[in-house]
């Protein structure tokens, strides 16, 4: 049993099984389709999410937890329990997550809040560390998670900007010009934050290839233990050579694969592939 209660936002995307392994306690963010507003885990699939933008032409809208949210559920968590409550956030560099924990966190004894700095399976491997570790002083383990994140490097490569410019997140002019191209752009987590990288140009597997080569061409400098993997794609077999691929390297002994969840979904659209590493 872990010495920590341990929380954490569902942008972290990993499989329910997992979190019930880990014994992790989710809070939800939220995704409404116009009137319907709905939690993002663990129902909500990102192919409804898609359906829908296919059949209105609008995005669905996202909503972080409020304080109050947060304040809820680390209450109902002390009044069963009184280890120390850890919580892992979204980067605060993209959404109020983090800020809204914190402010929870003021009125309940003994709840610490983690930035991952990051989202999807960034922010998974932060939560599993906080899991499985075996430190008993919270400050400690607090110590321990924020230097871990330093060390993760998370990117994607999508196939279309549609999403993020029906987000607002891009202009009509990029997103035209970038699909009239067939430009793949790469969105890199940079100290929290999201930053444009690499333009990759063609058919859009071919993309993905390139971009993993490129990501995993100094493959020695992360640790071999696993992979983190987190997508939208809409082509299993698609999927199936891509992990090959990287299979094929004979670095990585364990591949966590996992289909983004609803929040992250709307944002990036179908078609995105994400890989997840931690710098040794």
């Amino acid at each position: 049993m872990s010495h920590f209660i341990i929380t954490a936002d569902t942008t972290f995307d990993l499989a329910p099984e997992t979190v019930e392994r880990c014994q992790i306690v989710p809070i939800v963010s939220y995704v409404s389709l116009g009137d319907r507003m709905m939690d993002d885990y663990p129902d909500i699939q990102a192919q409804e999410l898609f359906d829908y933008v296919a059949r209105t032409g609008k995005l669905p809208q996202t909503a972080a937890a409020n304080p109050a949210d947060y304040e809820t559920a680390f209450r109902e968590l002390r009044e069963k329990d009184d280890r120390p409550i850890i919580h892992i956030a979204k980067s605060s560099g993209i959404s109020s997550c983090y800020e809204n924990a914190v402010i929870a966190a003021r009125e309940v004894k003994d709840v610490y809040v983690v930035d991952s700095k990051n989202v999807s399976g960034g922010s998974a491997l932060t939560v599993v560390r906080a899991a499985e570790s075996t430190l008993e002083d919270p400050k400690e383990l607090v110590a321990d998670l924020e230097a871990y994140t330093k060390r993760i490097d998370c990117s994607f490569i999508i196939e279309t900007l549609d999403f993020l410019y029906k987000g607002g997140r891009c202009s009509g002019l990029a997103a035209f010009g970038a699909n009239l191209l067939k430009l793949r752009p790469e969105i890199i987590m940079d100290d929290g934050k999201m930053s444009p990288g690499k333009k990759y140009r063609g058919p859009y597997e071919k993309c993905v290839l390139s971009f993993i080569d490129e990501k995993l061409g100094n493959i020695e400098r992360f640790e071999p233990e696993q992979v983190y993997i987190n997508h939208t794609l809409q082509d299993p077999a698609m999927l199936d050579r891509i992990i090959g691929h990287i299979k094929a390297k004979n670095y990585f002994r364990n591949f966590v694969v996992y289909s983004v969840c609803a929040a992250v979904a709307t944002h990036c659209g179908p078609n995105t592939f994400g890989i997840i590493t931690v710098r040794k």
